[in-house]
């Protein structure tokens, strides 16, 4: 029993990583920008400043800098940290109700994949090679959906 708690919580460790990871997909996939979706670097909106990787996590940060930037203190939008929220509970929800089953992991990576695809729809596609960066974007959560069905492999 232990070793399925610790699968568990593993597989919604993936999830809440993938809550962080739509923020900026989302961001870096919608209209008026140009960064690659593999590229690392997060900067604030208002100065500039590169955000620490520990600092891209949505829900992190919003405690840890109470919904300001730590080097000029310029708000934090709120709706990263409801979409990581979405997500990660979204995903835990789906897999957790079809007994983490690789059908139900399947279909919390096409719900990520919808709400994602919502956001793009709601504030307008990049640009700048949307297709060539959309399908960079769903080859790289790819890696993760298979890390969550080898994971809940051990649960079975």
């Amino acid at each position: 029993m232990e070793k399925h708690i610790f699968v568990i919580i593993a597989i919604c460790t993936v999830y809440f990583i993938l809550g962080g990871l739509a923020t900026t997909n989302i961001l870096r996939l919608t209209a008026g920008n140009k960064l690659p979706v593999r590229s690392s670097k997060c900067f604030c909106d208002y100065c500039g400043t590169k955000i620490t990787p520990f600092l891209q996590l949505p829900v992190i940060s919003y405690i840890i800098c109470k919904g300001k930037c730590r080097n000029c203190g310029g708000k934090i939008p709120v709706y990263p940290l409801l979409l990581e929220i979405a997500i990660f509970i979204g995903m835990s929800l789906i897999s957790f109700i079809s007994d983490f089953s690789a059908l139900g992991i399947f279909f919390s990576f096409l719900y990520y994949e919808t709400v994602r695809l919502g956001f793009i729809i709601i504030k307008g596609k990049r640009e700048y090679n949307f297709c060539r960066e959309y399908i960079i974007a769903v080859l790289s959560m790819f890696k993760y959906l298979i890390s969550v069905e080898f994971f809940a492999f051990f649960i079975k």
